[in-house]
């Protein structure tokens, strides 16, 4: 008799290079949240494939619910919002949540997000439940819009997601402690209008400037391109009920420089909260920052407050170049008077914005328009 040796092809699907591990961090910023090992490129069985074509789950036996992440913590482990009654009609307002934790479904780590963290505070995701002790979001449901900010990775840029499905956002500052700076004004509105959330302004600790005046007409400019804004102080007691009726029923996130006073009003408009407040830096005259993980707050009012880390700087994506020109606040009406469609309103003749600078538009706010496209 004559042994046939066949072959085995158990090996054909087999993971090469090594396994890659999390790793358990301390994090206090969104940037470190994901954290892997690995000595060399790892390749799988399965190489990253496209959000587009994976983003929903084609596993049998699965009991999704809809819920909303609230909070996010590191080694892809979220706290969400999830209907006590586990069913899958969420839309009774009557039902009632609690907050559970769960992690990330695996075939959701090997799609190519494009993002550097796949879920963000504010997503809602369906979430299977048919394992209680293991809950795993398995699917997550499109955005219909995120707050983003951009780090260079090298010499690429890569995404960084703050919140999503957002109503709107409050751009704070101040006016003392840290001073008014309408450069970051600028720039928030900026990111704002591309991520096509509204935005407010709300301007702080006006009991400690003497020419609240000459500040006003400075940010009546702002006023006449479409922007709200709020003159509140703490301290004082002054425009926290507008703060709130603004705040009623919306999913807001607070942005601006830290020391602006966020948690401060927070705590005003909530007291049991109880957010930490710290002094502002005597060292360079800048807040020191609070919030060291992002979450969803709800306001007993109504609404909810994504509170996120304080931000001093934010990245804008390069591939918005193009765009900035006509969303940079005020520039929209005199982009059309431009004799080229993709005037960058710098060095371009028969410039509609540069015909209007000293004018309609403040010299001050086109060289801050230049420092943010040079940036």
């Amino acid at each position: 008799m004559v042994a046939l040796h066949l072959s085995k092809r158990r090996d054909k699907f087999k993971t090469i290079g090594n396994e890659m591990k999390l790793k358990n961090v301390t994090v206090n910023d969104l940037d470190d949240i994901y954290h892997f090992e690995t000595s060399h490129n790892t390749k799988t069985k399965s190489s990253k494939k496209l959000v587009s074509k994976g983003r929903r789950s084609l596993k049998n036996n699965l009991y999704l619910v809809r819920c909303r992440v609230i909070e996010v913590h590191a080694n892809y482990t979220y706290i969400v919002k999830i209907p006590s009654t586990l069913t899958l009609d969420v839309s009774n307002e009557d039902i009632v949540f609690q907050r559970m934790s769960c992690i990330l479904g695996g075939r959701l780590k090997y799609l190519d997000h494009e993002q550097r963290n796949p879920v963000c505070v504010g997503d809602f995701v369906n979430v299977d439940i048919s394992d209680m002790n293991n809950l795993r979001i398995e699917e997550i449901l499109d955005r219909k819009n995120t707050l983003s900010r951009y780090i260079q990775i090298g010499t690429e840029q890569k995404e960084v997601m703050l919140a999503s499905n957002l109503d709107q956002i409050i751009v704070m500052v101040s006016t003392k402690e840290p001073d008014f700076n309408a450069g970051v004004v600028d720039r928030f509105l900026c990111i704002a209008r591309l991520s096509g959330i509204p935005a407010v302004i709300c301007v702080n600790k006006i009991d400690l400037i003497d020419d609240l005046e000459d500040l006003i007409n400075e940010c009546r400019y702002y006023e006449e391109s479409g922007h709200r804004i709020y003159w509140v102080s703490v301290e004082k007691s002054i425009g926290i009920d507008k703060i709130k009726d603004l705040l009623k029923d919306k999913v807001t996130v607070f942005t601006g420089h830290s020391g602006t006073g966020k948690s401060s009003i927070i705590n005003a408009l909530e007291p049991g909260l109880n957010l930490k407040v710290r002094e502002v830096s005597n060292y360079h005259n800048k807040g020191t920052h609070t919030t060291t993980n992002s979450r969803m707050i709800e306001w007993g009012f109504g609404g909810f407050l994504i509170d996120t880390p304080g931000i001093k700087t934010l990245g804008l994506n390069n591939n918005d170049l193009d765009v900035i020109p006509h969303c940079f606040p005020g520039f929209e009406e005199y982009s059309k008077l431009c004799e080229y469609r993709n005037c960058k309103h710098i060095r371009e003749e028969s410039c509609g914005v540069k015909d209007n600078v000293g004018g309609k538009i403040p010299l001050d706010r086109y060289e801050s328009y230049v420092r943010i496209m040079e940036s």
